[in-house]
């Protein structure tokens, strides 16, 4: 038997997300939302993926500092990173939650089920992250300290 067809290929799916709670602001509904949708996403293709060998590993992490936000090179909040894919909204104020996010050409105030499957498969099939400076959102910044001061991230969707 080929051994080469028993290797399983390891595929990270993360949501990042801005530290909300030291404004007195609790989980951020909008990171929630796509989260679930998120979710049924990778519900959805989960089957395919077992069928391809590949395993998915989904997890949250939540940013505290300007420093992380840069070494990460996160710029806007939710984040989505599938493999080498980055999928997030721009921020269209910096005293309000609204975003936009941009897909193929259309743009959504929230991505729907169809446009995070396909985020998903590019993230999937995408070979090289892009390395660009990017700046970040006004509205992201607000959240963040400036430096590392604790513990700066969170594997978990505690909303610390």
């Amino acid at each position: 038997m080929d051994n080469v067809s028993n290797l399983t290929k390891l595929l990270k799916v993360e949501l990042i997300q801005v530290n909300m709670s030291a404004f007195g602001i609790g989980n951020c509904s909008s990171c929630e939302s796509v989260q679930s949708k998120l979710l049924a996403a990778l519900q959805a293709v989960e089957k395919l993926f077992e069928e391809i060998g590949c395993e998915v590993v989904f997890k949250t992490r939540t940013i505290k500092t300007v420093d992380e936000a840069r070494e990460l090179n996160i710029i806007a909040s939710p984040t989505i990173r599938v493999g080498n894919l980055d999928f997030y909204p721009k921020h269209l104020s910096d005293k309000s939650e609204d975003r936009l996010w941009t897909w193929q050409g259309e743009n959504f105030n929230s991505p729907n089920q169809k446009t995070l499957i396909e985020v998903i498969l590019k993230g999937y099939f995408q070979q090289d992250r892009k390395v660009e400076d990017k700046v970040i959102s006004p509205y992201v910044a607000k959240y963040l300290s400036k430096t590392n001061t604790s513990s700066s991230s969170c594997e978990s969707s505690c909303g610390c």
